[in-house]
């Protein structure tokens, strides 16, 4: 007879999907099962709050909601300035998609295969979102540096232009980077949280001299975590959008205070010296 309460935690197994083959493609069923549930989610919280919306008194949803833009609002604002207003959608869309996703893992039980599982668990559904936010940086950097600006910013910073080739280097290894965090710091938490729901759930084979010790446990221990978990999901979905608010910050407020803003300084002080030279 075995003594070790957790020597069945060899048969854990976590991060398995179920798979379909498509034109040579392997795709996971249930992580897109669960990512168009979660978008007529948010749809639907779209047309509720604008059925809800008012002038006067405004209910919950709509409260909820303006009280978030604003403050995605109060940080773009802050950081990169009226040009970023256009950042707000973006970062609003990604909270909430990914808050709702990562809700899912509330529901789950452990086991296997999820019915709904949380498709932010899933590398491939980060690794998009991170890949299409980076785009949009890239495309804002362009727009708002000009492409002459946007290949010098490579080319010529943070070293002198005697170092163009650690200058490259580095911004080349910055930039690969950033996809690569922001899709696994978000992955990794709910990865760790969809493992855990899973330890938790094998206790219940867990028996003491045939007590179901592991059962007791279980009610105690998995409402903790799942109220534990509900705090993380909303932490990394505020972390995501977050950090593509600073790397549109870095894209467009550099832009403007760097190369545009000394040109219209010199622009105002040439204004104000021209009379008083004469």
């Amino acid at each position: 007879m075995t003594l070790a309460p957790f020597s069945f935690a060899a048969d854990i197994t976590v991060g398995d999907h179920v798979v379909r083959k498509f034109l040579g493609l392997t795709i996971n069923v249930d992580t897109v099962w669960a990512t168009g549930a979660a978008m007529v989610i948010v749809v639907l919280l779209g047309l509720l709050l604008r059925h809800q919306v008012v002038t006067g008194r405004p209910g919950r949803v709509q409260v909820i909601f303006e009280a978030m833009v604003e403050a995605v609002t109060s940080q773009v604002e802050g950081s990169i300035g009226e040009a970023g207003r256009s950042v707000i959608p973006l970062a609003v869309c990604l909270f909430v998609f990914i808050f709702v996703c990562n809700l899912f893992e509330q529901v789950g039980l452990g086991s296997h295969f999820e019915w709904l599982a949380a498709p932010t668990g899933d590398i491939n559904l980060t690794l998009a979102m991170a890949l299409f936010v980076i785009a949009l940086v890239h495309a804002a950097s362009i727009r708002s540096r000009g492409l002459g600006g946007y290949i010098r910013h490579y080319l010529f910073q943070p070293f002198p232009k005697a170092l163009l080739p650690f200058n490259l280097f580095m911004n080349l290894v910055e930039e690969f980077s950033k996809p690569v965090t922001l899709a696994l710091r978000l992955f990794g938490n709910l990865f760790a949280g969809a493992l855990m729901l899973s330890a938790i759930a094998a206790l219940g084979a867990w028996k003491l001299s045939g007590a179901p010790v592991g059962d007791i446990v279980i009610v105690i221990v998995n409402p903790l975590w799942k109220l534990f978990d509900l705090f993380i999901a909303g932490v990394q979905a505020f972390i995501f959008a977050l950090l593509a608010i600073i790397y549109f910050d870095t894209a467009m407020s550099g832009a403007h205070r760097s190369e545009r803003q000394p040109g219209r300084l010199r622009r105002l002080v040439g204004a104000r010296a021209k009379p008083l030279s004469s």
